[in-house]
Protein backbone atom coordinates (compact mmCIF):
# COMPACT_ATOMS: atom_id res chain seq x y z
CA UNK A 1 0.00 0.00 0.00
CA UNK A 2 2.58 2.56 1.01
CA UNK A 3 4.38 1.60 -2.15
CA UNK A 4 1.05 2.73 -4.22
CA UNK A 5 0.96 5.89 -2.15
CA UNK A 6 4.68 7.02 -2.92
CA UNK A 7 4.28 6.32 -7.11
CA UNK A 8 0.77 8.43 -6.71
CA UNK A 9 2.15 10.95 -5.21
CA UNK A 10 5.45 10.84 -8.10
CA UNK A 11 3.46 10.53 -10.71
CA UNK A 12 0.76 13.41 -9.42
CA UNK A 13 4.09 15.77 -8.77
CA UNK A 14 5.58 15.02 -12.52
CA UNK A 15 2.51 15.94 -14.33
CA UNK A 16 1.61 18.92 -12.02
CA UNK A 17 5.60 20.31 -12.69
CA UNK A 18 5.44 19.46 -16.68
CA UNK A 19 2.33 21.57 -16.99
CA UNK A 20 3.85 24.96 -15.64
CA UNK A 21 5.91 27.35 -17.40
CA UNK A 22 9.09 27.43 -17.14
CA UNK A 23 12.20 25.60 -18.73
CA UNK A 24 14.87 27.84 -17.85
CA UNK A 25 17.21 27.36 -15.16
CA UNK A 26 16.94 30.19 -12.51
CA UNK A 27 17.10 30.47 -8.60
CA UNK A 28 13.46 29.89 -8.39
CA UNK A 29 12.59 26.48 -9.68
CA UNK A 30 11.64 22.98 -7.79
CA UNK A 31 13.04 19.30 -8.74
CA UNK A 32 11.15 16.02 -8.27
CA UNK A 33 12.54 12.63 -8.78
CA UNK A 34 10.76 8.95 -8.52
CA UNK A 35 13.25 5.97 -8.45
CA UNK A 36 11.65 2.22 -8.92
CA UNK A 37 13.36 -1.10 -8.19
CA UNK A 38 12.46 -4.18 -7.63
CA UNK A 39 12.12 -3.63 -3.98
CA UNK A 40 12.45 -0.51 -3.47
CA UNK A 41 11.20 3.13 -4.42
CA UNK A 42 12.35 6.57 -3.79
CA UNK A 43 10.33 9.73 -4.31
CA UNK A 44 12.13 13.41 -3.70
CA UNK A 45 10.60 16.81 -3.82
CA UNK A 46 12.57 20.21 -3.80
CA UNK A 47 11.67 23.90 -4.28
CA UNK A 48 13.26 27.08 -3.73
CA UNK A 49 11.51 30.66 -3.51
CA UNK A 50 13.83 33.10 -2.62
CA UNK A 51 16.42 32.48 0.40
CA UNK A 52 13.86 29.63 1.56
CA UNK A 53 13.89 26.06 0.09
CA UNK A 54 11.47 23.02 1.53
CA UNK A 55 12.63 19.79 0.61
CA UNK A 56 10.75 16.20 0.99
CA UNK A 57 11.12 12.46 0.59
CA UNK A 58 9.28 9.01 0.83
CA UNK A 59 11.06 6.10 0.63
CA UNK A 60 9.30 1.96 0.15
CA UNK A 61 11.85 -0.38 0.90
CA UNK A 62 11.64 -4.52 1.80
CA UNK A 63 10.48 -4.39 5.39
CA UNK A 64 9.64 -0.80 5.90
CA UNK A 65 9.64 2.45 4.88
CA UNK A 66 10.82 6.40 5.72
CA UNK A 67 9.73 10.06 5.06
CA UNK A 68 10.62 13.00 5.71
CA UNK A 69 10.69 17.09 5.34
CA UNK A 70 12.83 20.51 6.00
CA UNK A 71 12.56 23.92 5.27
CA UNK A 72 15.90 25.90 5.18
CA UNK A 73 17.04 29.14 4.93
CA UNK A 74 19.72 29.46 2.20
CA UNK A 75 23.06 31.32 2.58
CA UNK A 76 24.79 32.28 -0.69
CA UNK A 77 28.99 31.22 -0.13
CA UNK A 78 30.43 33.39 -2.80
CA UNK A 79 32.41 31.45 -4.80
CA UNK A 80 31.77 28.12 -2.81
CA UNK A 81 28.05 27.52 -3.01
CA UNK A 82 24.59 27.34 -1.37
CA UNK A 83 24.77 26.82 2.35
CA UNK A 84 21.19 25.79 3.33
CA UNK A 85 20.15 25.39 7.45
CA UNK A 86 16.94 24.69 8.57
CA UNK A 87 14.81 22.23 10.50
CA UNK A 88 13.69 18.87 9.61
CA UNK A 89 11.05 16.28 10.80
CA UNK A 90 10.96 12.56 9.87
CA UNK A 91 8.83 8.97 10.92
CA UNK A 92 10.08 5.63 9.60
CA UNK A 93 7.69 2.41 10.05
CA UNK A 94 10.22 0.94 13.08
CA UNK A 95 9.44 4.69 14.80
CA UNK A 96 6.04 5.31 14.54
CA UNK A 97 6.65 8.38 15.83
CA UNK A 98 7.69 11.88 13.66
CA UNK A 99 11.15 13.45 15.24
CA UNK A 100 12.14 16.19 14.92
CA UNK A 101 16.01 17.79 13.59
CA UNK A 102 18.04 20.09 12.13
CA UNK A 103 19.20 19.45 8.22
CA UNK A 104 22.26 21.16 6.90
CA UNK A 105 23.50 21.09 3.71
CA UNK A 106 25.96 22.62 0.46
CA UNK A 107 25.62 22.08 -2.92
CA UNK A 108 26.85 23.65 -5.76
CA UNK A 109 26.19 24.38 -9.52
CA UNK A 110 29.05 25.41 -11.67
CA UNK A 111 28.20 26.21 -15.82
CA UNK A 112 31.64 23.76 -17.55
CA UNK A 113 32.75 24.17 -21.06
CA UNK A 114 30.88 20.92 -22.11
CA UNK A 115 27.52 21.51 -19.95
CA UNK A 116 27.35 21.51 -15.95
CA UNK A 117 28.27 20.32 -13.06
CA UNK A 118 26.44 19.94 -9.25
CA UNK A 119 27.33 19.03 -6.09
CA UNK A 120 25.57 18.54 -3.19
CA UNK A 121 26.30 17.39 0.31
CA UNK A 122 23.82 17.19 3.24
CA UNK A 123 23.34 15.73 7.31
CA UNK A 124 20.64 15.48 8.94
CA UNK A 125 20.42 14.55 12.54
CA UNK A 126 17.37 12.28 12.56
CA UNK A 127 19.36 9.07 12.72
CA UNK A 128 22.27 10.49 11.59
CA UNK A 129 21.43 10.96 7.97
CA UNK A 130 23.58 11.43 5.09
CA UNK A 131 23.97 12.45 1.50
CA UNK A 132 26.52 13.20 -1.14
CA UNK A 133 25.64 13.60 -4.88
CA UNK A 134 27.70 14.26 -8.28
CA UNK A 135 25.91 14.73 -11.12
CA UNK A 136 27.62 16.30 -14.58
CA UNK A 137 26.00 16.50 -17.60
CA UNK A 138 27.02 17.60 -21.06
CA UNK A 139 24.98 20.45 -23.42
CA UNK A 140 22.61 17.24 -25.64
CA UNK A 141 21.41 16.84 -22.01
CA UNK A 142 23.12 13.18 -21.21
CA UNK A 143 23.92 13.05 -17.38
CA UNK A 144 25.96 11.06 -15.18
CA UNK A 145 25.16 10.99 -11.20
CA UNK A 146 27.30 8.91 -8.59
CA UNK A 147 25.26 9.29 -5.20
CA UNK A 148 26.04 8.09 -1.47
CA UNK A 149 24.00 8.19 1.56
CA UNK A 150 23.82 6.69 4.99
CA UNK A 151 22.21 6.92 8.11
CA UNK A 152 22.04 4.38 11.45
CA UNK A 153 19.13 2.64 9.61
CA UNK A 154 20.40 2.24 6.01
CA UNK A 155 23.14 2.44 3.11
CA UNK A 156 23.33 2.69 -0.30
CA UNK A 157 26.05 3.66 -3.02
CA UNK A 158 24.41 4.59 -6.71
CA UNK A 159 25.09 5.29 -10.34
CA UNK A 160 22.96 6.37 -12.45
CA UNK A 161 22.67 7.78 -16.39
CA UNK A 162 20.48 10.10 -17.18
CA UNK A 163 18.83 11.53 -20.55
CA UNK A 164 17.02 15.10 -20.72
CA UNK A 165 13.96 14.72 -23.20
CA UNK A 166 13.58 17.26 -25.69
CA UNK A 167 15.58 20.19 -23.89
CA UNK A 168 13.27 20.31 -21.35
CA UNK A 169 12.81 19.99 -17.74
CA UNK A 170 12.22 16.51 -17.98
CA UNK A 171 14.61 13.50 -17.66
CA UNK A 172 14.96 9.90 -17.56
CA UNK A 173 16.71 7.95 -15.52
CA UNK A 174 18.54 4.50 -15.07
CA UNK A 175 20.77 3.47 -12.64
CA UNK A 176 22.67 0.72 -10.19
CA UNK A 177 22.35 0.07 -6.31
CA UNK A 178 25.45 -1.33 -5.38
CA UNK A 179 24.61 -2.39 -1.44
CA UNK A 180 21.18 -3.51 -2.36
CA UNK A 181 22.76 -4.47 -6.00
CA UNK A 182 19.17 -4.09 -7.92
CA UNK A 183 18.78 -1.67 -11.05
CA UNK A 184 16.31 0.63 -11.25
CA UNK A 185 14.94 3.40 -13.80
CA UNK A 186 13.35 6.68 -12.70
CA UNK A 187 12.06 9.88 -14.01
CA UNK A 188 13.12 13.21 -12.95
CA UNK A 189 11.69 17.31 -13.27
CA UNK A 190 14.17 20.35 -12.98
CA UNK A 191 12.87 23.39 -13.21
CA UNK A 192 15.95 25.58 -11.85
Amino acid sequence: MQKIQGVSVAIATCLALSLGAGSQARADGAFVQFDAAQNTSDTVFSMSRGKVSFSANFSDYDGGWSTGAAVTRDFALEGIGTLKLGPSIGRTLADDNWRLGARVGLERYTPTSFGHVFMLGQYNTIDQDWFAVFQAGNRSGLGLELSAGGSDTYSERTIAVTQKIDGGPVSIRAGWRALAKEAFVGISINTY
